[in-house]
């Protein structure tokens, strides 16, 4: 029997909403961090290329979300690779979290300014209980680098962040705050964005 023209153009546009789904889209995508810190840049610039080593980190987070439930973790009491790289990048986004809200506290920072970060993403194509776990303590890695780059960047003057570091400093913490409050990571992420509200 034929298929009405309004029913058919309703399958075809679910079959094309099951094509571009999130967790199909993301399978096997390499998101590489490639960035270099141009230290003649204005500071805001500088923190803004933090911010955009960030948001890959949370687009692969993404990616390792869309094939577990939220929370994953929950009630595990016997430690697995996964949970463990889980806790890692989630220990690295507060970090980064701590590092932001000190900055704008006027506090010094530590580190070493890592003028070069990269990562390829070797292990996106792996989406096994093990390459997942690799994808994570791969975004861990970077968010250490990228807060070493931060102290290293706000090193020389721990004073108060004038209105532009302070804007490039709270879009800094927006980012941190999307992946660090993930239900993958299990909740429990304690640095609020926009700390240099006032500053």
């Amino acid at each position: 029997m034929p298929v009405p023209r309004v029913q058919a153009m309703m399958i075809a546009a679910l079959l094309l909403l099951a094509a571009v789904s999130p967790a199909a889209a993301w399978t096997g995508t390499r998101i590489p961090v490639s960035s270099t810190d141009d230290v003649a840049s204005p500071t805001a610039n500088r923190i803004d290329a933090v911010t955009q080593i960030v948001e890959a980190t949370n687009a692969r987070l993404e990616r390792v979300s869309s094939a577990w439930p939220p929370n994953p973790c929950a009630g595990v009491t016997e430690p697995t690779a996964f949970c463990d790289a889980a806790i890692s990048a989630l220990f690295a986004y507060s970090a980064l979290g701590q590092s932001v809200a000190d900055a704008c506290a006027s506090e010094q920072l530590d580190g070493t300014g890592d003028a070069v970060i990269t990562d390829a993403d070797a292990f996106a194509a792996d989406m096994s209980a093990t390459g997942l776990a690799n994808q994570l303590a791969s975004i861990a890695v970077v968010l250490g680098n990228a807060d070493d780059r931060l102290g290293g960047i706000l090193l020389p003057n721990p004073g108060p962040p004038d209105a532009p570091v302070a804007g490039a400093l709270n879009a800094l913490s927006v980012a941190i705050y999307a992946g660090g409050s993930s239900d993958l990571l299990g909740g429990g992420f304690d640095w609020p964005p926009n700390p240099c509200l006032g500053s």
